[in-house]
């Protein structure tokens, strides 16, 4: 039940970046003008500056004025206030918990910054996506975009982004539990003294996060103090709540849970007040811990069973696969663009060749070499379609292999050291090759669990240790698969790619062809007519 202060420390970033510290702006001055103000503009620019005040200060009027701003701009079209506002739209949805809907306005927003050509917006947006996909332990894309961020950074020599990042890619480090790396890059920011005290605040609210975890608890004391205090002098609730956590996580750890508990109960009020639903829950299960280790176990039970019956399950799979598949689909499209870009300039210089070149032959020799790249990428794509081909008919034999070795194990006694985990597994295989649960385009880890009369998490552990995949991509590829052999059989050409879609488990055929050049390689159109002629 620790609450990974990692995973919270990106929204702290994020308003570091764009939200200033000076003077605070009237908010029923602000209130006032959105509603009597002379133009739309005023009453635009009036509503845009208060939602974010309110959402700095986790304030339920926040979606309200965000709806405003976005109704003027109907009237009105105002493209940089436009990515202002889809921004905000996002970290609304963060800190509601719709992960969903954040990714798409992160992504929106993205696409209408980099249409007006505001850098410093594009790359509000993208630390926002990177942080999205920290969020759901899409750790290599996070990485990814924050390395890009930090390299623009340092071109331009912006200390205070490069300090931002690095607290970023110190967070992914300290995700995947390489604290010695994280601890290296939050010592540094720490160290530098940045002119921006929250930075070294954010830092050393981290660093207490790391230690506590290595159980060394007077450091983790001494930089969780720090943070604390420095959050009283500030009006970010957010972050106050998470540097408060880590201060009454090192407390704790040192025996003092008196102390602890008290400062958990004022966790729990900020956090209802805010309106922070996840980090009350957390708290609340915190809580119920220190109890516990005081030998209170009627305050535990309390505690516990508050916490247990409000935990939420809004980062489930299904969740974490529209975000993969929303961002699948925009980096597509965002490829396709550039293939397009670029096949319009190789025609623009191919004409002008052809117009300044008084003779045929060098025509005729870029052609050839056109036509050879031409059949050297088929050839290429035809080998994975083989590749493929060969793979599915390996597994088939080796499905059938082990679902023989499920029946002969079946009644009799296994010799393994876990025998819970592979009868789990066995069952597994036996709904896979005769049930084929896969294709029911409604099955979900909690009905196939509820099947085999499991609990979900255990069902769960079990796929990723013998498959090492989440639930979600493991029925989609095993989906793909049998769509894969159903392409490559001259006996089903006379059903369409949507109908193959629909019998291998897929309600839409967008998903469906997403996913197949996923995992297989190439377009399904182009397996189904190379697969046959292999065949």
């Amino acid at each position: 039940m620790k609450k990974n202060i990692f995973i919270i420390l990106i929204s702290f970033l994020l308003f570091a970046v764009y939200i200033s510290y000076a003077a605070e702006t009237n908010i029923d001055s602000l209130k006032s003008v959105v509603k009597f103000g002379k133009t739309s503009y005023e009453k635009l620019n009036a509503a845009v500056k208060l939602s974010k005040i309110l959402l700095k200060n986790g304030n339920r009027e926040t979606k309200k004025y965000l709806d405003i701003a976005s109704r003027i701009l109907q009237e009105t079209p105002d493209s940089l206030n436009l990515a202002k506002i889809t921004r905000m739209y996002a970290l609304y949805d963060v800190y509601s918990g719709d992960y969903e809907n954040a990714a798409h306005y992160y992504l929106t927003a993205i696409e209408i910054s980099k249409k007006i050509k505001n850098i410093e917006l594009t790359n509000l947006a993208l630390n926002g996506l990177a942080q999205l996909n920290l969020r759901t332990k899409n750790y290599s894309k996070a990485e990814l975009i924050f390395n890009s961020l930090i390299k623009e950074a340092k071109q331009n020599n912006n200390k205070d982004d490069i300090i931002v990042y690095s607290l970023n890619l110190a967070t992914i480090y300290g995700e995947e539990g390489n604290f010695k790396e994280a601890e290296k890059y939050l010592l540094e920011v720490y160290n530098s003294n940045p002119k921006n005290k929250f930075y070294k605040a954010v830092a050393a609210n981290s660093l207490s996060f790391i230690y506590n975890n290595q159980k060394k608890y007077y450091k983790a004391l001494k930089y969780g103090k720090e943070a604390a205090e420095y959050s009283e002098g500030i009006s970010d609730k957010a972050f106050k709540i998470e540097s408060f956590t880590n201060y009454s996580n090192s407390l704790k750890g040192l025996g003092e849970n008196l102390k602890a508990a008290k400062i958990i109960k004022d966790i729990i009020v900020m956090a209802k007040q805010s309106h922070f639903t996840r980090k009350m829950n957390n708290a609340i299960g915190n809580l119920a811990l220190n109890y516990e280790a005081l030998h209170d176990y009627k305050s535990a039970y309390k505690y516990y069973k508050d916490f247990s019956e409000r935990r939420d399950s809004l980062l489930t799979e299904a969740t974490t696969a529209k975000i993969n598949e929303l961002q699948i689909k925009y980096e597509t499209a965002k490829k396709d663009q550039e293939i397009q870009q670029k096949n319009d300039a190789l025609r623009r210089k191919n004409l002008a060749l052809l117009l300044s070149v008084s003779g045929g032959i060098f025509f005729v020799a870029i052609s050839i070499f056109i036509f050879i790249l031409y059949r050297k990428k088929n050839e290429a794509y035809k080998e994975i379609v083989k590749k493929n081909l060969e793979i599915i008919d390996a597994e088939k034999q080796l499905l059938k292999k082990k679902h023989n070795e499920f029946k002969q194990e079946k009644y009799g006694t296994s010799s393994l050291s876990d025998e819970k985990k592979n009868n789990l597994h066995l069952r597994l295989i036996e709904a896979i090759s005769e049930e084929k649960i896969y294709l029911n385009p409604d099955i979900t880890l909690g009905k196939l669990a509820q099947k085999f009369g499991v609990n979900s998490k255990y069902l769960s552990q079990v796929i990723h240790e013998f498959y090492n995949s989440g639930f979600s991509d493991f029925i989609n590829q095993l989906r793909i698969k049998e769509a894969a052999r159903l392409l490559s059989d001259k006996s089903y050409s006379h059903i369409s790619m949507e109908g193959i879609s629909e019998m291998v488990g897929f309600n839409t055929k967008s998903s469906f062809n997403i996913y197949f050049k996923k995992f297989i390689g190439v377009t399904p159109s182009f397996f189904a007519s190379t697969s046959k002629n292999i065949s």
